[in-house]
């Protein structure tokens, strides 16, 4: 079964790429409509998260364009330079993800205020976000038996996502329970995790950084 789907639908990370391209195109369309709509109400909510789909957009888009330029190299180790030049600095985008989230989840709490989606619109919601979560574990677990440094940056960038997209989750959910909480609690859950996820892509950085220094002196 698995040499049949990779026949004809290519290895994993061909498939990731696929999807990848796929997610840069809703993204784009969600930023632009977000955008719009902050423009047309003032919405500071509404800005904010129109430039953190921008953000992913463009952390998806360099993912790709390396991915094709290392397969384009001509030598197995350009190939690998390539990538790992891009790898050491991926941590860059994980930072500002969370740091736009974090601006967000400061207003929610600051000025008490969400969109929060109801009806049959919160288990879409919810549903998306348990989707994210899972696949992008998943997706994670598998790139690092690859060993496959690209694809490995999409799978982070896409759980970095996901971890913030929490947020909306619990705004959801507790929207049900106590509308005054929700906001407040939420927006709390938000700032850590948002904090967490910006000093995990600042140590990404600098281990790799550290790591990459190292090897070149010893060469």
């Amino acid at each position: 079964m698995k040499k049949l789907i990779e026949k004809y639908a290519g290895s994993y990370t061909d498939r990731v790429i696929a999807l990848s391209v796929l997610s840069v195109v809703v993204n784009l369309i969600s930023a632009a409509a977000k955008f719009i709509i902050g423009i047309q109400l003032s919405s500071f909510w509404y800005i904010v998260n129109s430039s953190y789909y921008v953000t992913l957009v463009a952390a998806r888009i360099a993912c790709i364009v390396v991915y094709r330029k290392s397969r384009r190299e001509k030598t197995a180790d350009m190939r690998i330079k390539t990538e790992t030049d891009f790898y050491r600095g991926s941590g860059v985008f994980i930072f500002l993800l969370a740091a736009l989230y974090l601006i967000l989840c400061v207003f929610m709490l600051t000025r008490q205020y969400a969109v929060v989606a109801e009806g049959y619109d919160a288990i879409v919601i919810v549903g998306i976000v348990v989707y994210k979560l899972i696949f992008s574990l998943y997706g994670l677990r598998v790139t690092r038996r690859l060993h496959d440094r690209v694809t490995e940056t999409l799978k982070t960038i896409s759980l970095t996502d996901a971890g913030v997209s929490l947020i909306a989750a619990s705004a959801t959910v507790l929207n049900f329970i106590d509308e005054k909480i929700a906001v407040k609690t939420s927006a709390a859950l938000g700032i850590v995790i948002s904090l967490a996820f910006m000093v995990t892509g600042t140590v990404m950085t600098v281990t790799r950084t550290r790591k990459y220094n190292k090897s070149k002196v010893k060469q």
